[in-house]
């Protein structure tokens, strides 16, 4: 019997690598920071916190996590940052029990809106979206 984890960062990367979004901010996609010098628009993901949410019959059942991911998009526009909130949303928002990366995603919502925010010297807009992700971490197989 072997166990096969898998984590909220491969999960939202994978979901993110769809062309609605990949139409968009292209491969300027990362987790946690941007290389230095990327061209906008682009897009940051950061898993803010994880955290398991065992079965309780755990020898022969999945076993569950809960993430908040928070999802930043960067533009010269506000109008931009809404453009990809609106495709990473027709993406993350609303799924439930579909299979990514070989694991079930139970849910992922969008659970928060965050403030509007401009970098005045790089002249870049973002706004921070956070999507609470519950997914199978592993499970027996």
């Amino acid at each position: 019997m072997s166990t096969t984890v898998i984590s909220a960062e491969l999960i939202i990367a994978t979901m993110l690598n769809v062309p609605g979004v990949v139409d968009l901010v292209g491969s300027r996609r990362a987790l946690a920071q941007l290389p230095p010098n990327t061209a906008m628009p682009a897009l940051v993901y950061t898993v803010i916190d994880s955290r398991p949410t065992p079965n309780v019959a755990y020898q022969s059942g999945e076993q569950r996590a809960l993430a908040r991911v928070q999802i930043n998009p960067l533009a010269t526009t506000i109008a931009g940052v809404k453009t990809i909130h609106d495709a990473v949303r027709g993406v993350l928002d609303f799924q439930h029990q579909t299979i990514v990366v070989g694991q079930k995603v139970i849910s992922c919502r969008l659970d928060l809106m965050g403030p509007v925010d401009k970098d005045n010297d790089a002249g870049v807009w973002t706004q921070p979206y956070d999507y609470l992700l519950h997914f199978v971490e592993s499970s027996t197989d």
